[in-house]
């Protein structure tokens, strides 16, 4: 018998990742929010910081379009894109603190 796959809402993965980018284990996550392995929470991770939150938007069957240019974004595209820009200084951040001990 194949086990049906889970899934999981936008809000649900937005809110696991903020929570791993503030430090919370991924050990006490998965288990809190009852996911299905804790790679789940890697790979909402490294879609966010490739794509921004938005990148956790089920996307099957669409055509990717890439990002857009500044230009391009409408006012909350901008805010998206602002979002995208400080979690990925919060990334870093975090790096250098782990790098320096």
């Amino acid at each position: 018998m194949s086990q049906k796959a889970k899934k999981y809402s936008y809000q649900l993965k937005k809110k696991v990742v903020q929570l791993y980018y503030e430090g919370q284990s991924v050990s006490k996550l998965t288990e809190e929010y009852d996911l299905s392995h804790r790679n789940r929470i890697y790979e909402w991770r490294d879609k966010v910081k490739v794509g921004g939150y938005e990148a956790l938007i089920d996307q099957r069957g669409k055509k990717s379009q890439g990002r857009p240019s500044i230009q391009e974004l409408d006012e909350d595209g901008l805010r998206r894109e602002n979002e995208h820009l400080k979690l990925q200084v919060l990334y870093l951040k975090k790096l250098l603190d782990l790098e320096r001990g």
